[in-house]
């Protein structure tokens, strides 16, 4: 296994929107894994004309889907991506620079979340490091139903951090927001729930969430610095914490 060449994964559903972007981005890895759960889209004739490792998996969750696709990458390094992100020029080119010779076994890159149309800078959108690149085989993402995050086998391992950002193409526009609120405040409602953490005093919760939110988002984190869309992003942020915690109480 050649210490310098890298796999990069992907989990897709009915992505053909997405996938095209993030596979140019992805031109310098060695092989291309793509994790599909069943598209009835275009996504696998896109996949196909990049010469992508195409494999079916039924659905298990995101972590598991993702820790799934770990296991098929061959090279020495991986990077996993979800499908609506971006790998920019600049940021491959740190990549390949780095694995050349690190003693760090993890990195850390920023990442840049375009919102309705904008680069956001502010409101918590910038840095918002992910931990996407590691050494294949040194850990895989935790068992959590949203938000999972790669956990190192060692928790001695060497974590670095890049430079250069990737590129998320969040929200589309505000239907898009919705129809994705919907689904992760119930899954972080459960999770929320089944961990036992749901508020003890559930009536201050519904009062406050929305504006200790909105307060958080738009004043402490200058999300008033992005203009109009730091006070939207403000504003359904702060609604999407306030209907989880709604599926808290009910």
């Amino acid at each position: 296994m050649n210490s310098q060449n890298i796999s990069a994964c992907i989990i897709t559903y009915n992505e053909q929107e997405n996938i095209r972007l993030c596979l140019e981005s992805l031109s310098w890895a060695d092989e291309i894994v793509v994790v599909d759960s069943g598209s009835i889209d275009n996504t696998q004739s896109i996949c196909n004309e990049f010469g992508c490792r195409f494999i079916h998996h039924d659905w298990e969750g995101y972590a598991r889907q993702k820790n799934f696709a770990l296991r098929q990458c061959q090279f020495a390094w991986i990077i996993s991506i979800d499908a609506d992100e971006v790998i920019t020029k600049e940021c491959a080119d740190e990549i390949l620079s780095v694995i050349k010779s690190t003693d760090a076994d993890i990195y850390s890159i920023p990442r840049l979340n375009y919102f309705l149309g904008k680069w956001m800078r502010h409101g918590g959108w910038y840095p918002d490091r992910q931990i996407r690149l590691f050494r294949n085989g040194c850990g895989e993402f935790k068992i959590v139903p949203i938000h999972e995050s790669f956990q190192p086998y060692d928790k001695d391992a060497k974590t670095a951090y890049l430079i250069n950002p990737m590129q998320h193409y969040t929200y589309k526009s505000v239907s898009d927001f919705i129809k994705k609120t919907e689904i992760y405040s119930t899954l972080d409602a459960e999770r929320i729930v089944n961990q036992g953490k749901s508020p003890k005093f559930i009536t201050a919760a519904l009062l406050l969430s929305f504006p200790l939110k909105f307060v958080e988002v738009y004043v402490y984190k200058s999300g008033w610095r992005d203009g109009l869309h730091g006070f939207i992003a403000a504003m359904l942020l702060s609604a999407r914490v306030f209907l989880r915690t709604v599926k808290i109480w009910e």
